[in-house]
């Protein structure tokens, strides 16, 4: 009898030292095979949501390919930080070649809180599109609702819309919240793909419930306001800034901002009219725009190049020099978010050129799914 079990995977599927991602019971879980024994944990980093499946094994060790998190795969127990939480473990059987993973048992203690999509919004001329939730799920004990009024500046959370079938990287996606906790909606705001997730969320109706697991992630801004705030962010990657830069702007917080925000043109640079706006209510706050391309189609309604006042090219060393005095370079904490190309030239740019210490650094990665 095998009551509570379900086959996810034939053992050839997953060669010795290697991983796999399969769904069991809507979860998404990393099987491990360690010398020919199968494991089974959590596929979600519990640090910030990373894929485990997609980083290494070494014995019984996986490490997440963002953080580098690492855990036990016989245990999912933390065996190297970031990450402070366990993965929940699953019991595996094999029978034949069939890898067979006993479902966990449900909860009726926490359900999750269900929130209204309130509105949809499309940045013209870019596949960017953000998303208002209500806030609270009147059907939820206020308990159970800690993502609505609990949630810190730079977090992310879980969205489960439903109806998302065969996409390779599972039926749930985790965004950075981009609203601030300051105002009334929970937002997150994305770029567009052809995934069956991104096609299924295209899709949602003003009205529509959506299943909501958060908050997560430790990218949030620090409490010393001594200490000035200096974030580098690339296309997608300013969603969590907007979130912090509108918290400090309404909270009126002592804390010194300066955003570099790095886009391929104009056009793409998201959040620029809230942006400027704050700017005139927070004289803490400064931002530096700056574009990879010159050139734009004419055919688009767009900023010209004539027109550009920011700055031209990548964020470099001379860049961060014009705009950053020695007090802002030797005291600030610095944030990083954006793709993984930039998050690594960024990196080395503080660390190597500006001698700028890891414990001064904080990242944040965006994949791209």
């Amino acid at each position: 009898m095998n009551e509570g079990f379900i086959r996810v995977a034939d053992t050839k599927d997953i060669p010795p030292s290697q991983m796999k991602e399969v769904q069991v019971d809507g979860e998404s879980v990393c099987i491990a095979n360690v010398d020919g024994k199968y494991y089974a944990i959590n596929n979600i980093c519990t640090h910030e949501g990373g894929p485990l499946a997609d980083g290494t094994l070494d014995g019984y060790e996986v490490e997440c390919p963002w953080h580098n998190s690492k855990f036990d795969v016989r245990t999912g127990e933390v065996t190297s930080p970031p990450a402070n939480e366990p993965e929940p473990a699953y019991e595996v059987k094999i029978e034949d070649n069939n890898i067979l993973v006993k479902i966990r048992g449900k909860t009726k203690s926490s359900p999750l809180p269900e929130l209204e999509l309130l509105e949809k919004i499309r940045v013209e001329g870019t596949d960017v599109m953000s998303f208002k939730f209500s806030k609270q799920d009147n059907q939820v004990q206020k308990s159970q609702t800690t993502l609505l009024s609990d949630y810190t500046t730079g977090q992310f959370a879980f969205f489960d819309i439903g109806g998302v079938d065969n996409d390779p990287k599972g039926p749930i996606r985790h965004f950075t919240i981009s609203s601030s906790p300051t105002e009334d909606f929970i937002m997150f705001t994305t770029r567009m793909r052809d995934s069956p997730y991104k096609k299924r969320l295209s899709t949602l109706e003003v009205g529509a419930k959506v299943k909501v697991r958060g908050p997560e992630g430790q990218f949030v801004l620090h409490d010393d306001h001594s200490k000035p705030a200096v974030f580098l962010s690339g296309g997608i990657g300013v969603t969590p800034f907007r979130s912090m830069i509108k918290y400090a702007t309404d909270k009126q917080l002592p804390l010194k901002i300066v955003l570099f925000d790095s886009n391929r043109d104009p056009v793409n640079i998201l959040f620029k009219k809230e942006f400027d706006e704050w700017t005139k209510l927070n004289k803490n706050l400064k931002i530096i725009y700056t574009v990879s391309e010159d050139k734009h189609d004419d055919n688009q309604s767009i900023t010209t190049a004539n027109d550009w006042k920011g700055e031209y090219g990548r964020i470099n060393k001379a860049m961060i020099l014009k705009y950053l005095d020695n007090s802002l370079l030797n005291n600030s904490i610095f944030y990083i978010c954006g793709p993984p190309s930039m998050l690594k030239a960024m990196q080395s740019l503080l660390q190597e050129e500006l001698k700028i210490s890891e414990q001064r650094i904080k990242v944040e990665e965006f994949t791209g799914y």
